[in-house]
C-alpha cells in the first residue's frame, strides 16, 4: 500500500497552519487522477491523518471518488 507517494509534507514543504489543507489537496489529486508523476495507479480512496498543535488537535479523513 503506497504511503506518501509525493514525499509527504516534508518533501513538498510544510505550510504551517495549512498542513491539513495540503494533505487534503494531495488526497483529492490522487483520487481524481491528477497527481502527475506521483499518481498511484488506480487510486480510488485516500486516508489522511493530521495531528497538530501540541498533539491535541487531530483530524482524520477518507477521500474517495463519487
Amino acid at each position: 500500500m503506497p504511503i506518501n507517494p509525493s514525499g509527504g509534507l516534508i518533501g513538498l514543504g510544510h505550510p504551517v497552519g495549512a498542513t491539513g489543507v495540503r494533505m487534503m489537496l494531495d488526497a483529492h489529486a490522487q483520487v481524481t487522477g491528477q497527481a502527475g508523476a506521483c499518481q498511484v495507479e488506480g487510486a480510488r480512496r485516500a486516508a489522511i491523518l493530521n495531528i497538530g498543535g501540541s498533539t491535541t488537535t487531530i483530524a482524520s479523513f477518507v477521500v474517495s471518488q463519487a
